[in-house]
């Protein structure tokens, strides 16, 4: 692949990639004073902002998620392409291909708390192998491919969201620090294969607003603070484009959590669906926990625990989420 370097030609690329990313996405916010826009279907956001770089220069500043709530700690990874010329120090490239076919690729490092996720760290959690990108001074970089910008708008979102899957699973390898992981690999795959391209319309019937997206991330974010006082090892990144809500990993317990901020018939068969496929999916021997408001009722606790699936409920109290501890203690021993 032979990279871009010239100003114009960068520029052009990276409106044809703002463009293709923006196509049926919303707006759910915004950080830094732009607006992050969310793909439902692949439960991904992405910002397309810029800062100052070196010498004052702007540039653009490319950053994207999987939880849809507080963005800025929520991020997964940083597409950052040089404005102009070669600047190996920021991660990503446009480049063409034999065919002419224009690509995004990044080098696979990222910052995470605390550390780094180098090349060599994420090769190693991945099992990418890059392609080599030619530069104008006859240097030649290794970048991992993360879409063909020549391909229709739903395919560039596809493979940025199966891009952002792996760069989960870097940082949850390096975050692990050694901590045995499940093999996320059959899961991811099987994840890209409910991804069909379709055409054509069909109705939707009206319904009612509602703010379930902000009211799953308060109860996502009550449930990591409970797990960090612990001192739990999770996963906070999801690790796939579907997957589990949160996992345990390490020498303790492995638990699944699926969380349901509802509690109607369909909440539930989803979530139970959801846990036994991703533990079979993960490798199995997962304890199976439905985390759902207070006040399921009397029966069905019990179709559950027939079914070996644990409940945490939670409530709400004003704007704060109230995880009922002992429930959750029970399911980590």
């Amino acid at each position: 692949m032979k990279a871009l370097e010239k100003r114009a030609d960068i520029s052009t690329a990276a409106k044809a990639w703002r463009r293709a990313f923006r196509e049926g996405a919303e707006v759910i916010g915004t950080m830094s004073g732009r607006d992050v826009i969310w793909h439902e279907r692949l439960e991904i956001w992405g910002l397309f902002g810029k800062t100052t770089g070196k010498g004052g220069i702007e540039r653009d500043w490319n950053a994207f998620g999987q939880q849809p709530h507080n963005f800025r700690s929520n991020m997964i990874v940083e597409i950052n392409q040089p404005p102009q010329g070669i600047d190996h120090n920021l991660q990503a490239v446009f480049a063409h291909d034999e065919k002419g076919h224009l690509w995004l690729l990044h080098q696979g490092r990222m910052s995470i708390s605390g550390s780094r996720v180098t090349e060599t760290d994420f090769i190693t959690a991945t099992g990418l192998k890059p392609s080599a990108v030619a530069f104008s001074d006859g240097s030649s970089r290794a970048y991992h491919p993360v879409a063909n910008l020549a391909a229709p708008a739903s395919v560039v979102q596809n493979s940025i969201a199966a891009f952002m899957a792996k760069c989960a699973q870097a940082r949850v390898t390096k975050l692990a620090k050694g901590a045995p992981l499940p093999n996320l690999t059959k899961a991811q795959e099987w994840e890209r294969g409910l991804s069909p391209e379709t055409s054509g319309e069909f109705d939707i019937a009206p319904r009612a607003g509602g703010k379930g997206r902000r009211g799953h991330g308060d109860i996502w974010k009550a449930l990591v603070a409970q797990l960090e006082r612990r001192n739990v090892p999770h996963s906070n990144d999801r690790v796939a484009q579907y997957g589990p809500d949160l996992f345990t990993f390490g020498s303790g317990p492995k638990v699944l959590f699926e969380i349901k901020s509802n509690c109607g018939a369909r909440d539930i068969l989803e979530g139970v669906g959801q846990l036994n496929i991703y533990d079979q999916l993960l490798g199995s021997g997962y304890r199976q926990v439905l985390v759902v408001p207070k006040g399921m009722g009397r029966l069905l606790p019990a179709t559950l625990a027939a079914l070996q699936i644990d409940v945490v409920e939670f409530r709400r109290v004003g704007r704060k989420i109230e995880i009922n501890t002992d429930a959750l203690g029970k399911v980590l021993k």
